[in-house]
């Protein structure tokens, strides 16, 4: 999915927030403190929301009729913003969520704020 921006077309990630960090081990020592040992650094992970509207020239029942499709079936792209990527691994989508703002008659829906979990995969 490419986020656009022209007199034609609005899609663009909001709210992104990242994490990142090490994972550890505890080990136990017997009349002392424990001892810790880096084992690993974590998959970085990004949560952004998109906002789809109708208005905006993107159709929001297939766009996250997509972005479900691609969740399922383990779909594995790079996350690119600007011209840098933000991390030298490509990212798997973990899971969206959706929230159906607007639906008109005929239960087409014009308005839908869809949230995203991506996490590096290796």
């Amino acid at each position: 999915m490419v986020f656009t921006v022209s007199n034609r077309r609005i899609l663009t990630p909001s709210g992104l927030k990242g994490s990142t960090g090490g994972e550890w081990a505890v080990h136990d020592v017997i009349g002392r403190k424990s001892r810790s040992q880096f084992v690993a650094p974590k998959l970085k992970s990004y949560q952004f929301d998109i906002l789809l509207r109708a208005q905006d020239g993107v159709n929001p029942r297939s766009t996250l009729r997509h972005l479900q499709m691609a969740a399922e079936n383990g779909y594995v792209d790079w996350f690119i913003i600007g011209s840098a990527p933000l991390s030298p691994y490509p990212f798997k989508l973990v899971s969206v969520s959706d929230s159906w703002d607007a639906v008109i008659s005929g239960g087409a829906l014009v308005e839908c704020k869809v949230s995203l979990n991506i996490e590096e995969y290796l």
